[in-house]
């Protein structure tokens, strides 16, 4: 390959790869995709379609951080749960639904407050952190921890 050229794409079939459109996208490159490790903080509505989403996409490692149950209310606006999940905790459900979507993804799940239970090292470990979160405190302590650790950190509100 000469010094600037486009490197080569490899043609794949596109009914064994389910990434085939998205590698149509000039620049696109799905090994990095594979390769990334996010962080999505908070279960409820916005963090489903951000899960179901990067669960789509291939998104290699994902940690899901929530501390909170599924309630009846939270039925009608997440699209990973169902009736039969309510009283158990968001971010188990959420994670099997999305192993259902696309089982090459690893997710994490981690039941807990990110304030006081998910440590700094948990943080350095990640490439971006997406906060899906509905309220102020906790959207504080994560752009705090973000900042203390050099991560960048895409607040969903």
């Amino acid at each position: 390959m000469s010094a600037g050229s486009e490197p080569l794409i490899t043609i794949t079939d596109p009914d064994q790869d389910r990434y085939a459109r998205l590698r149509l996208m000039q620049g696109y490159n799905q090994d990095v995709i594979e390769q990334a490790r996010l962080m999505v903080v908070g279960a409820g509505a916005l963090g489903n379609e951000v899960l179901k989403n990067l669960a789509l996409l291939g998104v290699g490692y994902i940690y899901l951080v929530d501390f909170d149950t599924i309630e009846i209310s939270n039925l009608t606006r997440s699209v990973l749960f169902r009736q039969s999940d309510m009283g158990r905790a968001k971010v188990e459900v959420a994670a099997e639904r999305v192993r259902q979507i696309n089982p090459d993804v690893n997710i994490i799940a981690l039941k807990g407050d990110i304030a006081y239970d998910v440590g700094a090292g948990i943080f350095r470990q990640m490439d971006v952190v997406l906060g899906c979160l509905d309220n102020r405190g906790a959207r504080m302590a994560l752009n705090r921890t973000c900042w203390h650790v050099r991560r960048p950190w895409i607040d969903g509100a």
